[in-house]
């Protein structure tokens, strides 16, 4: 599983509509995948990161059945191979920024395209970065985006900051350089994650101010965005920017609440609510695994929980 990004399918990349897209390569997704795929769907793995999700973490597992000690990454290997095997697709990195969840087919959007489906499952794991800064929830939508690709035309020739340390927000950056008339880019941290080569094609294109040692704290305005409130991380002096659009970037970027603002229903920690099926309260939406809260963190639940939803679509379709 080595390697910037990997696709296995057998069949091509210009399919417009997938039976199913899979959001996170962790065991719930993986295992969702390998049933909907053996039961001959088409299936779409979108992993953020690299497939196997926390297992990779696990130097050891003992309680895992048929395996009665085996490291997290070889067992990941073994799913994502099956997967593979039984002829899901599967991307990474690829992270979901976006969701349109009504329709038929439904929608998710990473930074590079946009993808459909007849049925979603979501199996993003437990969100370690979560975004802190006031205002950011009650904008969404008003002149706050997790999506440049999506909204970033609605800013033409307009003032707007760019928050995240990594290489996305980096290439978020120079997608809306190209777009808006000044950004204004807030890292947030004083140990980015993006190369300075990164950095320095960004601000060579002549329309970024990098904030580098300020955070933002608050998005101000009266119903859309007017501004943003940011502060030096090492003298505490403040001051407020003027913009009318806050793309946040990178890691910061909260699923869970994009996907309550799609309907989906979360309870106040950011777990994802479904039934004793899977479903959520929006059709055709499935979640499974760690992503649900309450059971404990355990592989073979969150195993349990993607075959459930697997079998809940293969039913339905």
């Amino acid at each position: 599983m080595k390697g910037r990004k990997i696709i296995f399918s057998p069949f091509e990349e210009a399919e417009q509509v997938y039976d199913t897209i899979v959001v996170g390569a962790g065991p719930a997704g993986l295992a969702a995948a390998i049933y909907l795929a053996r039961a001959n769907r088409k299936v779409l793995i979108l992993e953020a990161e690299k497939p196997g999700g926390r297992l990779l973490e696990a130097k050891l597992i003992e309680n895992y059945p048929g395996f009665p000690s085996i490291s997290g990454h070889d067992l990941a290997e073994k799913m994502v191979r099956q997967a593979s095997d039984a002829g899901t697709k599967m991307l990474y990195p690829a992270r979901a920024i976006r969701f349109e969840l009504s329709g038929d087919p439904k929608t998710v959007w990473t930074r590079d395209k946009e993808y459909r489906a007849k049925a979603i499952v979501i199996a993003i794991g437990v969100q370690r970065k979560r975004v802190e800064i006031e205002g950011a929830r009650e904008h969404l939508g008003m002149g706050v985006s997790y999506c440049p690709v999506c909204d970033g035309t609605l800013f033409r020739q307009q003032d707007v900051a760019l928050i995240g340390d990594d290489e996305e927000t980096i290439s978020d950056g120079l997608y809306l350089s190209d777009l808006a008339n000044k950004i204004h880019f807030v890292p947030g941290s004083l140990t980015p994650h993006y190369r300075q080569e990164s950095l320095d094609r960004l601000i060579a294109k002549g329309k970024t101010q990098l904030w580098q040692t300020y955070q933002a704290f608050e998005i101000v305005g009266s119903g859309v965005v007017e501004g943003i409130k940011i502060r030096d991380l090492n003298t505490k002096q403040e001051q407020t920017l003027n913009v009318k659009g806050v793309f946040i970037s990178g890691e910061k970027t909260p699923i869970t609440e994009m996907l309550a603002a799609t309907g989906a229903k979360t309870d106040p920690l950011g777990c994802i609510i479904t039934d004793e099926q899977t479903q959520t309260n929006v059709p055709n939406v499935y979640a499974a695994g760690d992503a649900t809260c309450g059971r404990k963190y355990q592989i073979a639940v969150s195993v349990g929980q993607g075959v459930t939803a697997a079998l809940n679509i293969i039913r339905k379709r």
